[in-house]
């Protein structure tokens, strides 16, 4: 499982980034904080896709959100859909 990290900032725009290049997600809201300034945040997280499709959407979040980085967390975990 893949989990990206990133400011809460165009939301919708960011929303658009993950319909068009992933299968599904679930996004949570949360706080967190970059250089000792709380930010809004969203918290993505993604099973079944490849390591370099997810490095390109948080690639394409960071582009359009201005921001220095992304956060990308590499999480192991069994999943199975019924």
């Amino acid at each position: 499982m893949y989990r990206i990290l990133t400011e809460d900032k165009n939301r919708e725009l960011v929303y658009s980034i993950l319909d068009k290049w992933l299968k599904g997600y679930p996004v949570t809201e949360a706080t967190g904080a970059w250089k000792g300034q709380r930010e809004r945040s969203l918290v993505i997280d993604v099973v079944n896709e490849t390591a370099s499709k997810i490095k390109w959407v948080a690639e394409c979040i960071k582009y359009e959100n201005g921001q220095e980085s992304v956060l990308i967390l590499d999480l192991p975990v069994t999943a199975t859909f019924v």
